[in-house]
Formats: C-alpha cells, structure tokens, sequence
C-alpha cells in the first residue's frame, strides 16, 4: 500500500528557519554528520534534490565514508510518494516527470539519513501576476575608470508586478550575448547574473550599472517563499557564511523550497563617443 502523507504548509515549519544549525561534537569528540541539501521546486521543470554533506569547521577533522548516491530521496505530492532517481554527485531527480509542479500545491520531502529522518516541506507560488518593464531598452556608455564618460546614467528601469499579499519577490539579470562587452570595461565576474534582494513591495528598480553587460538581458522576476527570502539574505551577508545557515530542513540544512517566475528582456546599447 503507498503511504499518505500529511500536508504541512511553509508557514508551520517557518520557525524552524530562524534556528541555526551548527556543526557541533557531541561527548565522544565525534562531529555530528549532517546532509545539505538544495532543491527549488517550479512549474515547467522537474523536480531536482541536491544532497550534499556538512564542512568540518575543524580542518583536522574527517567525516566517515558515505556513499550520497544511494540515498532514497522520496517527494511527497497530492498524497502520493514518489521516489525521485538518484543521477550523481548526490544529485536525485524525476527523471520522468511523473511529480506535476502546481501552484498553490504543497511538496514534503523524505529520506533517511543514518537513524533520522530528513524531512521538509514547502509550497509552490502563484505565478507573478501584472507584471510589467518601465523600459525594453536602454542606452549608456560603457565605463572607463581612466575616462569616465561625462553626463549622467540612466533612470533605472523599473520592474512592475501586483502583489496585494506582501509576497517576496526577487529580479535577476543575466546577459543572453555569445561575446558579451562588459558596462565596466576590462571586468570580469566570478558570477555573471545579477540578483536583486528580496522584497515584498510591487516594484523592483534595476540600477543600470548593476547590469554587467550590453546587448540582450534578460530578467526573470522570481515569486518566492520566506524561506528562501531568509536563506538568500543570511548567504549575502558578510558575517556569515555556508556552515551556519538558515534552514528549513528537519535534521539538516540547506532550501527546499518552491519558486515561480516570469521573463522579460532588455536591450542595453552602448553608447559611442
């Protein structure tokens, strides 16, 4: 017989979030193993859970063999549970599609991790409703430390969208171009998509000088959960970093987490002298 499984909605496991999970020993000096895990569940694609292990804080210290490739990763939805196939590197996904991803429906995530269960859960968003571009293009010059360009930048382009609900909301930016010139001459990016802070107002301003590169951009306005809105802004802040983060995994850390999204694009030309 497949098992039921119980509902449990983003917001009665929210607490949980705000409760930081450190690596710790315990009396025997033995660090406590613990799984990562990273999965952003949306509409049109399928569903993908990431496992991976907690850093020792101690460099001396080493974690036993684990073999992350033969977990059983199991997705929870409309009261059925689906085995998800694991793919490498930890990396267990619906290979077939079966797991609808539906707005307003909610997912629970399930796999066993030496005595405990690791479980989450989460809800998919509406998908971002209203949505509107101040602008489909724009022109600027590219910047020269050594010969700023005179006159000043443009108005920032603003990215408008209905959000009665206080919702969280987030924009990224990342350029289409094979051979892309970049807004700040000579630079190079570790990460070449640009991402706004999550907000629950109805409009995100895009800075022209965030965008890092000229020519096609697109931006794609994301709808998003408080889970993820706490774990992105606790991975951007400087006093903090990847071993001590928020989580809304029971018995781990990391995101499961539900995303929705709308695309727009934007033309940047440069301008010449």
């Amino acid at each position: 017989m497949t098992p039921t499984c119980k509902v449990l909605f983003p917001l009665l496991i929210l607490p949980m979030i705000f409760q930081l999970a450190s690596c710790t020993k315990d009396d025997s000096g033995i660090m406590s193993d613990m799984p990562v895990v990273e999965a952003y569940l949306q509409p049109g694609s399928q569903i993908t859970v990431k496992v991976s292990r907690k850093s020792p804080t101690d460099e001396n210290e080493t974690l036993p063999a684990r073999d992350l490739d033969h977990l059983v990763v199991t997705v929870c939805y409309a009261g059925s549970w689906y085995t998800l196939i694991p793919v490498g590197e930890g990396t267990y996904s619906d290979t077939t599609g079966l797991i609808p991803v539906v707005p307003d429906s909610a997912y629970l995530l399930k796999f066993n991790w030496d005595e405990s269960a690791v479980t989450s859960s989460t809800l998919i968003p509406a998908k971002p409703a209203g949505v509107s571009l101040s602008d489909t293009s724009i022109s600027m010059y590219q910047w020269d430390p050594d010969d700023p360009p005179a006159g000043q930048h443009p108005d920032p382009v603003t990215i408008s969208f209905t959000n009665d609900d206080d919702s969280y909301y987030l924009a990224t930016i990342e350029c289409l171009e094979t051979d892309p010139v970049p807004v700040f001459k000579d630079s190079t990016y570790v990460n070449d998509m640009f991402s706004s802070r999550p907000t629950t107002d109805d409009i995100i301003d895009i800075n022209p000088m965030s965008i890092r590169y000229f020519g096609r951009n697109r931006i794609i306005l994301f709808h998003i959960n408080p889970e993820y809105s706490t774990f992105f802004m606790r991975q951007m802040s400087t006093s903090q970093n990847y071993q001590d983060p928020p989580t809304n995994i029971t018995n781990g850390l990391g995101i499961f987490t539900g995303i929705h999204s709308d695309t727009l694009y934007l033309r940047v030309i440069q301008k010449t002298k």
